[in-house]
């Protein structure tokens, strides 16, 4: 999404005054707006502030020596365009120096806040970057966005968004993300067969394969729905999933004889998420929840007062008042009407490059081999930004005018590859053939 240049402005002495801790509410909300619109300015949020934070997160760290870098502020200031720039180079340099030596001297797996934007706090206390997040239960308040990283065998980035609740935590080769409300963003990388990761909830668990998702519940046991980017998701819902939970009371054995007694308790709903797919489902009710909590409160009391003791038939049937008062769930839907509420949410690439092809290229060769260089030409145009366009063909950023042979005339960066004039705009970028073209003037 285009903005405009006061807006980018505004956008630099925001984030100045987010970098220096001066900013306000009305500020954080305006910061905020820009960061979730804008995603090249996301890009250099994100940037700076993991930067930032690595540079914090290395000065408190213990493990660090006292000698050799020079002790300084925590706050990186930038009072103008010049020490702006020169801060980044700056804190960059630091913050690789000391990133590359913390991540040299770590052998053990890494699960830590990194960055935040407004208020991210666990128990009440904010969290500062570098902080141990493991098990920890997480916040993002109203108009912030907190940012978790998980490293070991995989590398798993969580970005909470505005008024989210959840925990992550690592359990033997597993990487648990354990989602109360609110939205999650989460880019998981690394071997398929390595650590394991998990988004899980009482109703509902997610199994991600090397997966870029995106997760919303607005509010606990309420409707939830999974975006998939990249890899695969598979999916559990339903009672079935809050009883793995309980793995630590009751073994397989024990589960068969209540899945037997009770079936409906165990019920659940699996469907495999492909990329570029989204699906949406409606969670257990807070009353059928509640009413699992004091099923589950009895086995476990069963099993503190008598250690050693197994689910038995008496045990099995001493639960039958809590079962039969859970309140029916006339919303839970079958495995195939699951299955079948999955979405497309990414266009086809194919038909989105010839929409592109189309409105781009004027005059289009009919030759299939021209036809089908250009469409590599498109598709590299459309990826990347005018600047980098004109740096790599050594252009000036200056504004000329194409005039063609049928009188029509178009503006913007251009430059000549091959056979064809490629017109940069901000409007919309052309590839215009050079037969088609009278003269160029400058504006």
């Amino acid at each position: 999404m285009a903005i405009s240049t006061e807006r980018s402005d505004s956008f630099e002495e925001l984030l100045e005054s987010y970098l220096a801790g001066e900013i306000d509410s009305v500020g954080k909300k305006r910061l905020l707006e820009i960061i979730l619109q804008d995603p090249e300015k996301a890009a250099e949020y994100r940037q700076l502030t993991l930067l930032q934070s690595r540079v914090r997160a290395a000065e408190v760290s213990s493990s660090f020596p006292s000698a050799g870098l020079p002790k300084g502020s925590n706050v990186v200031q930038f009072p103008n365009s010049f020490k702006y720039l020169s801060a980044v180079a700056a804190v960059l340099l630091l913050s690789i120096s000391i990133y590359l030596f913390t991540a040299w001297n770590s052998n053990n797996p890494v699960s830590v806040f990194t960055q935040s934007y407004g208020d991210c706090t666990s128990d009440g206390k904010k969290l500062e970057a570098g902080e141990n997040i493991s098990g920890k239960s997480i916040r993002s308040g109203k108009y912030s966005v907190c940012d978790v990283q998980l490293d070991g065998e995989k590398s798993v980035t969580v970005r909470a968004m505005p008024e989210t609740d959840f925990i992550a935590d690592r359990k033997d080769k597993e990487i648990h993300l354990s989602l109360g409300y609110g939205s999650i963003l989460v880019d998981s990388q690394g071997p398929k067969d390595s650590e394991k990761v998990f988004i899980t909830a009482d109703d509902f668990r997610l199994s991600l394969e090397g997966t870029k998702v995106a997760l919303n519940r607005p509010n606990a046991n309420s409707s939830v729905s999974v975006q998939v980017i990249e890899g695969r998701v598979h999916l559990e819902s339903g009672s079935g999933v809050f009883w793995q939970s309980l793995t630590p009371w009751i073994n397989p054995e024990e589960a068969s004889l209540l899945a037997k007694e009770y079936p409906a308790l165990f019920e659940k709903q699996e469907v495999l998420i492909e990329s570029g797919e989204q699906i949406a489902w409606k969670g257990l009710s807070p009353e059928r929840v509640e009413g699992l909590r004091r099923i589950e409160n009895s086995i476990k009391a069963s099993k503190k007062v008598q250690p050693g003791t197994k689910i038995d038939e008496s045990l099995i049937k001493s639960l039958k008042p809590h079962v039969d008062s859970l309140p029916k769930e006339p919303f839970l839907i079958s495995p195939k009407e699951l299955k079948s509420s999955l979405r497309k949410i990414l266009p086809d690439e194919k038909a989105e490059l010839e929409r592109k092809f189309a409105t781009m290229v004027r005059f289009p060769p009919k030759d299939l081999r021209e036809r089908e260089l250009l469409m590599e030409l498109v598709k590299k145009i459309d990826k990347t930004s005018i600047v980098d366009l004109l740096k790599e063909k050594n252009q000036s950023q200056e504004i000329r005018i194409l005039i063609l042979k049928d009188g029509g005339s178009e503006k913007g960066y251009i430059y000549q590859q091959d056979n064809f004039y490629i017109v940069l705009k901000r409007d919309g970028n052309l590839i215009v053939p050079v037969d088609a073209v009278d003269r160029i003037e400058f504006e």
